[in-house]
């Protein structure tokens, strides 16, 4: 079960139309982040009830995943939300936490539904009502634990439940580590004095034309010379969070993430580069004569160890050469029309 905190006080004290739409977008970004690994049997309000024919540690992992990726969609919300509404205020207030046991169940259709059946099914949504003294946390009964290997059990805090079912041994774990970790990514734009890598262009083409020609998910599949470009919408429908999967043949796919966007002046992601893994890139789109400059800057973490400094020259000079190239096919098309 995956089950979102405080959603009964947020929509009782806020406007019924944000918050329903706002938690429409959790929702649905929380079964996402189980794609190909948990199948989404039930959705329950504000909890969804899966299920998965793998009981080993990984499961946990996956869990610890979305948790990440929820908290980041949460900031992003935020960040993308300019209404003064209770709800849109309030989003920060909602958290997740997570109940795994290990059992049986079978599957029927009541009113063209498909419903989990089983006393194992009635026995997670009795953990739901727990006695761990945490908001976030993710909480398994020992039918699940004992499939673990013992250092996945270490972080783990015992918490026997009982219900009038009986005593039904379980452990808990924290998630406000993985919730820090995810949202440990500060930056939202490369300053000039930050960047490693400065470059400037300027095109015959209104700041429009240009802003779309950089954010267009079609347009981007064109400049890149990509196979496909599948696009996942941002926070509240907005750029920021939204992520670019480029797909370039066979398992290679470049994932482009939105961290900041003001259209059409600003723009900001980060996407792994090779030799040093992680780089940010600032866009600042503005008017100069009839046509519109680019300033653009980019920053990475430099690499560690006696290669590192050969490792960032190599990734400096690719990004001149690849972001080059981008450039001058992003000039030609706007030259066509």
């Amino acid at each position: 079960m995956a089950d979102i905190s405080g959603y009964t006080a947020f929509v009782s004290g806020t406007e019924h139309e944000h918050s329903r739409e706002i938690l429409a977008e959790l929702i649905e970004n929380i079964a996402k982040s189980f794609g190909g690994k948990l199948s989404v049997d039930q959705v329950e309000g504000d909890a969804l009830c899966c299920t998965t024919e793998r009981t080993d540690v990984e499961v946990a992992d996956w869990l610890r995943e979305t948790f990440a990726t929820f908290h980041r969609r949460l900031r992003d919300m935020r960040a993308a939300t300019t209404c003064p509404c209770n709800a849109c205020r309030m989003i920060g207030n909602l958290g997740l936490k997570f109940i795994v046991h290990r059992g049986t169940y079978s599957r029927q259709t009541v009113a063209g539904v498909v419903q989990l059946h089983g006393a194992d099914v009635n026995l997670v949504h009795r953990l739901l009502k727990n006695t761990v003294p945490l908001r976030e946390y993710l909480l398994a009964s020992r039918a699940a634990l004992d499939a673990w290997p013992e250092n996945a059990r270490a972080g783990f805090v015992d918490a026997p439940q009982r219900y009038d079912l009986g005593d039904v041994p379980a452990a808990y774990c924290d998630l406000a580590p993985v919730r820090a970790d995810a949202l440990r990514e500060e930056r939202t734009v490369v300053t000039d004095a930050e960047a490693k890598l400065r470059m400037s262009r300027r095109y015959d083409a209104t700041p429009d034309a240009v802003w779309q020609l950089m954010t267009d998910p079609a347009m981007r599949q064109r400049i890149m010379k990509v196979q496909r470009v599948s696009f996942e919408k941002g926070a509240r429908g907005s750029l920021v969070g939204a992520e670019y999967h480029c797909e370039h043949g066979g398992d290679r796919t470049t994932v482009f993430r939105v961290i900041a966007a003001e259209k059409p002046r600003e723009f900001t992601i980060t996407v792994d580069f090779p030799f040093v893994e992680r780089i940010y890139r600032t866009d600042r789109v503005s008017h100069e004569g009839a046509g519109t400059r680019v300033d653009t800057t980019v920053y990475w973490d430099e690499p560690k160890g006696l290669t590192g400094k050969l490792r960032s020259i190599a990734a400096e000079r690719m990004m001149k050469k690849f972001f080059g190239d981008y450039d001058d096919r992003m000039d030609a098309m706007l030259r066509e029309a």
